[in-house]
């Protein structure tokens, strides 16, 4: 759970273990929403104009209240968008996703952005109905006025503000309170996730392309189209060759991050948001240095005052462009910091870093030809099916017990036998890295080792213990291969 959360509110006397998921937002991060693990969710700050979801406005709850309509609903995440209006000063649309893939909406809605059906202000957190209706909402991302909702099958959403063409619907101008589903370009293809910019839309489909819609201003998505906005999807350029698999925005500009750890970026630069050592704007994909190594993972908010963030393989977290106000990183420079959320605690406003999306099950029909490998692939840290879990560093990986009683004695042994937490859905464990566990349990699923020397040794111990042979042998190439390269270097210096 995050810094932020522990600095300021001490976890309200609950422990960490019992609060699933959290949100910090607000100027001065003021307020706070949890759920606990028993589908409680509690509310607690400033509230100005409703905020909290709890019913009230402009009150300030100094203590945890209960938002009613959220409590036993499964919620699994949030996600958010800020906006400044006059006297008012910040207005937040909220919205929470359940497990089951229903989205709940309240707050400013002057634009339809909630998806209610109306533009009035809501105060209560409401079910999000039209075309999602029958449809499992995996991901929720906003613009500020305009949002995205990515389903289960792999289809976008769109509603709100559409003065650009941001909801991707073909024409421009109309405010559209509903959801709508996006087609065009992107009939037919499966997406994995979505991002926004301020009045631009992003997509990144299964085959690792990207799309993009909405204010082209400069270039800023990255197409060749020399419009000052497009109203249907269109392809990105500039990646030809290359599998993406993360897109986030700041609000006018994107990263994209390869499968092979590299990053690019395009779209407005004043602040040194694309780390390539300039400030001048970047119309196509630009690849940010490689100096850095492989990352693993990108960040990027819609405040201005936010860094960009990278995590390496290594778990080395490199921050670049504005750094609250006071200093612009025009290249990733290395810091002290070990989490995403420990770069945004700090940052100016603080927040909790959560980019939320449920795991993207396609239709059954999809599945059906898969190979068995690749359904098993599929089935691995699923909820849906799962029967068990293992939480390390306050995260879960969820797995089945039948496939680690199969592939290990040591698990078969204990689910099988008088092991005590063989009767509970899930386990904690302490002495192991998250990245560590995790490898660990995809092998059962995946036979994939693909992991660095270092973290090599963590998981080799693991299937030491647990008598997996197969992964310990992979283990052993690994980290050879990371001490043969290691010799090798001086030489090669030379």
């Amino acid at each position: 759970m995050s810094k932020l959360l522990n600095r300021k509110w001490a976890y309200f006397g609950y422990q960490e273990k019992e609060i699933r998921t959290a949100i910090v937002f607000g100027s001065q991060a003021e307020n706070v929403i949890i759920v606990l693990e028993n589908d409680e969710v509690l509310a607690f700050g400033e509230n100005k104009n409703g905020c909290l979801g709890t019913g009230d406005e402009d009150e300030v709850d100094d203590e945890l209240k209960r938002i009613e309509i959220l409590c036993g609903q499964g919620i699994e995440g949030f996600e958010y968008s800020v906006n400044c209006s006059g006297d008012e000063g910040q207005l937040f649309s909220l919205f929470a996703i359940s497990r089951s893939g229903s989205v709940f909406s309240w707050g400013e809605n002057k634009y339809g952005q909630l998806g209610l059906g109306t533009t009035e202000h809501t105060k209560v957190p409401t079910k999000i109905s039209g075309s999602l209706k029958e449809k499992k909402v995996v991901q929720v991302a906003c613009g500020g006025l305009h949002t995205l909702a990515l389903t289960s099958g792999g289809e976008v959403h769109a509603f709100g503000l559409n003065s650009a063409g941001q909801l991707g619907l073909g024409t421009s101008g109309d405010i559209q309170s509903f959801p709508q589903k996006v087609c065009g370009l992107l009939n037919g293809k499966i997406v994995t996730s979505v991002a926004c910019q301020k009045y631009s839309s992003f997509s990144l489909l299964q085959s690792g392309e990207i799309c993009a819609w909405g204010a082209n201003t400069n270039g800023m998505l990255g197409l060749s189209s020399p419009s000052n906005k497009e109203c249907s999807p269109c392809m990105v350029i500039g990646l030809e060759g290359v599998v993406i698999s993360q897109i986030v925005c700041g609000p006018f500009f994107t990263l994209a991050l390869s499968d092979d750890g590299k990053i690019y970026s395009w779209g407005e630069n004043h602040r040194g948001q694309l780390g390539n050592g300039t400030t001048e704007f970047v119309e196509s994909p630009t690849i940010i240095s490689t100096e850095i190594g492989r990352v693993r993972e990108i960040a990027a908010s819609h405040y201005w005052s936010h860094p960009c963030a990278a995590i390496t393989q290594e778990n080395q977290v490199y921050i670049w462009a504005d750094y609250n106000c006071f200093r612009v990183i025009l290249e990733p420079v290395l810091t002290s910091y070990s989490s995403f959320d420990e770069v945004f605690a700090v940052a100016i406003p603080p927040l909790i870093y959560r980019r939320f999306q449920l795991k993207l099950m396609e239709d059954q029909s999809k599945v059906k030809g898969l190979r068995v490998i690749e359904r098993l692939r599929k089935a691995f840290d699923n909820p849906e099916t799962a029967d068990f879990a293992f939480i390390v560093e306050g995260k879960k990986i969820h797995v089945h017990k039948n496939m680690l009683i199969i592939g290990s004695d040591v698990f078969k042994n204990l689910f099988l036998g008088d092991w005590e937490d063989s009767y509970k859905k899930y386990r904690i464990v302490e002495d192991h890295s998250y990245d560590a566990f995790y490898a660990f349990l995809k092998y059962f699923y995946t036979d994939e080792v693909d992991f660095t020397p270092d973290l090599a040794l963590d998981v080799y111990s693991l299937a030491q213990v647990f008598r997996v042979d197969g992964l310990k042998d992979e283990c052993k190439k690994i980290i050879k291969s990371g001490l043969d390269g290691a010799k090798r270097s001086p030489r090669e210096g030379n």
